[in-house]
């Protein structure tokens, strides 16, 4: 209406901000309709109107959930081979890659060649079949499509892959260890003191 509009343009003439954009939103309808909220409008909703709906609108099974379901009725060893196959698909959807296994799987996506529109592509692709809320650094975070796949494993069922290396604890010496000084001396070129 002219009188809201007239007000909107009083205020935005008031604050002190380089651009304004006036617009009616009504924030208890986002999430309302079964669909995740856009990352950029996380602000302005609820923290339980984030996550993913159990069903879609039209009733059906949320896929990301189908994909916990899948992976929990898996042995460990098949869950990474899951993933991987998941990682794998949608890189070489966002390369435009007819078959996955053109995707070397310990490559670097960097190797692969991503930039970051595509990273942020495969991110949205992988968000999308899993449900998880990903960041949009996700591909430099981890770095290739098995560090991924490890990564989503350990999100999706809070786990840690099968073939992961536990790293050893800090080890205490005992009291009759030796102790051992260790010296350097560095000689600089041209006389520097």
């Amino acid at each position: 209406a002219t009188d809201e509009a007239l007000a909107l343009l009083d205020t935005a003439l008031l604050i002190d901000e380089p651009l304004t954009l006036p617009f009616a939103l009504d924030t208890t309808a986002l999430g309302t309709h079964g669909a995740a909220v856009p990352t950029v409008l996380h602000a302005l909703t609820p923290p339980g109107r984030r996550r993913a709906a159990a069903h879609t609108a039209d009733g059906t099974a949320n896929p990301a959930q189908d994909l916990t379901r899948r992976l929990l009725a898996q042995t460990p060893a098949e869950q990474d081979r899951s993933l991987l196959d998941l990682v794998r698909t949608a890189v070489a959807g966002v390369l435009g890659h007819t078959d996955s296994t053109a995707v070397d799987p310990a490559r670097a996506f960097k190797d692969l060649g991503f930039d970051s529109l595509t990273a942020v592509d495969l991110r949205n692709r992988i968000k999308t079949l899993t449900g998880l809320h990903l960041p949009a650094t996700l591909v430099f975070d981890h770095p290739s499509p098995l560090a991924l796949a490890r990564h989503l494993r350990t999100e999706l069922l809070d786990t840690t892959p099968s073939d992961s290396v536990a790293t050893p604890g800090p080890t205490t010496p005992g009291s009759d260890e030796p102790i051992a000084i260790v010296g350097m001396g560095c000689r600089f070129p041209g006389g520097v003191a």
